[in-house]
């Protein structure tokens, strides 16, 4: 048994909480959100896997909740970081308060170089890095539904003498029933799953529509198309080494998602901020220093927190 904490116990978080309890393991429940927090403690937790992508449907009970970082005991085994990416920040700050920080972070986001940002904080051998390829979505304060498993996850350490920890940290979420495998090299399947979101995401986001509601319309299909070149060509200029077929993968991985709505989509529904700025953000950031073409990216990112910006003015009754 490991003593461990979750922070952000959206669908990711919840995923990865109930499996780790249902394993044995003692979990800290982490989030501002002190009515849903609350709520779990005491109806428990529920994960709904009709189609069995990783375990089926099944429910814990959580014990311990916290509703800041700051409050943390000492002596974590691992601390997961599942909030958005956007929020990241603020979680490292109230990490550094706390007297004995943890000394194994692992980075349970989108987006790019999130780790890299942690390593600065707490130095690259407390950090690890995971590539998560499920996702879900939650369909009531208790409950968190499996959308998709694309296995496996992957894992890396920032620092090479963490190459056994790594192994090991693969290992206790495989045992948990989510299938991870560590990696050398966690920045190409990093970029991967990055460009994956960057391509898609956004568009659905602009427009409402689904993931398979995009890819069979033909303007918007041609859109995801030229964004993932785009960011493919900028992958490959920072020397990441993807395979030649990788756009037909992208495309093909794309057109199974169904009518699966991104959380991009779900956070401009519902008003909030987005993590653009990390995705498709991050990769323009990284066309310009290369000096590569980047103009779909950045028209999308710019279309993107723009529609962020609207939504939230008209949450705030700002507009009629």
């Amino acid at each position: 048994m490991r003593n461990i904490a979750v922070i952000g116990i959206g669908p990711v978080g919840s995923i990865l909480s109930a499996h780790l309890l249902r394993a044995g393991h003692d979990v800290i429940l982490v989030d501002i959100l002190k009515d849903r927090l609350s709520t779990v403690q005491k109806d428990g937790l529920k994960v709904k896997d009709p189609r069995r992508q990783i375990n089926g449907d099944f429910v814990v009970y959580p014990v311990k909740i916290l509703f800041s970082a700051k409050d943390l005991p000492p002596r974590l085994d691992y601390v997961f970081i599942c909030t958005k990416t956007y929020s990241l920040n603020q979680v490292a700050g109230e990490l550094r308060a706390l007297s004995s920080p943890p000394k194994k972070l692992v980075v349970f986001q989108n987006g790019l170089d999130n780790e890299d940002r942690l390593a600065e904080l707490f130095g690259p051998e407390n950090i690890f890095r995971n590539v998560t390829n499920y996702a879900g979505m939650m369909i009531s304060e208790t409950e968190a539904e499996v959308t998709f498993f694309s296995r496996p996850n992957y894992i890396g350490a920032l620092d090479k003498r963490n190459t056994s920890p790594g192994r090991e940290l693969a290992d206790l979420l495989t045992a948990a029933g989510i299938e991870t495998v560590y990696t050398e090299d966690i920045k190409r399947p990093e970029w991967e799953k990055a460009i994956l979101n960057a391509g898609l995401a956004p568009i659905s986001a602009a427009t409402g529509l689904t993931m398979r509601e995009v890819m069979e319309f033909p303007l918007l299909r041609e859109m995801v198309e030229n964004l993932l070149r785009e960011s493919i060509r900028v992958a490959q200029g920072a020397g990441i080494p993807l395979a030649d077929n990788f756009l037909d993968h992208c495309l093909s991985y794309l057109e199974k998602g169904g009518y699966h709505k991104p959380s991009m989509l779900v956070d401009i529904e519902r008003g909030e901020s987005t993590e653009i700025e990390f995705m498709n953000g991050r990769i323009a950031e990284y066309g310009n220093k290369l000096g590569l073409p980047v103009s779909y990216n950045r028209m999308i990112t710019a279309v993107v927190k723009g529609l962020e910006k609207s939504r939230k003015k008209k949450a705030k009754g700002d507009v009629p």
